[in-house]
């Protein structure tokens, strides 16, 4: 007899799809891209698990616990604080992205935005 398979489309964030409301979803997943991002560069960097703990700042058994998929022992802070020890500039490009967007946000003079036609 054989079993028949059904597909369900994913929704693009697997934990959305299995089960987790959105918004945790959404922060999983980021932290998911952080740890993913941060394992391949250990794995490109050739650095073995105490050398990556030396450069990111942190002990060898919470290297071990990175590398062991332990997203529910990972802020996203670390993560990121962990990115920019191994030279990726995350805060400085964010600095600079919400820099940019206060400078539209709010105009610098008390002016109105329009002018109404009298």
């Amino acid at each position: 007899m054989t079993k028949k398979i059904e597909f369900i489309e994913s929704s693009g964030n697997l934990f959305e799809d299995v089960g987790f409301k959105n918004h945790e979803a959404k922060k999983l997943q980021f932290k998911s891209y952080l740890m993913v991002s941060l394992m391949k560069y250990i794995k490109g960097s050739g650095l073995t698990q105490v050398e990556a703990a030396k450069r990111l700042g942190v002990t060898q058994s919470r290297m071990s616990n990175l590398m062991n998929h332990r997203i529910d022992l990972f802020s996203a802070e670390m993560l990121l604080d962990m990115m920019e020890r191994a030279g990726f500039r995350v805060y400085e490009k964010m600095e600079s992205d919400i820099t940019d967007f206060l400078a539209y946000a709010w105009p610098k003079s008390k002016k109105p935005y329009a002018k109404h036609a009298s």
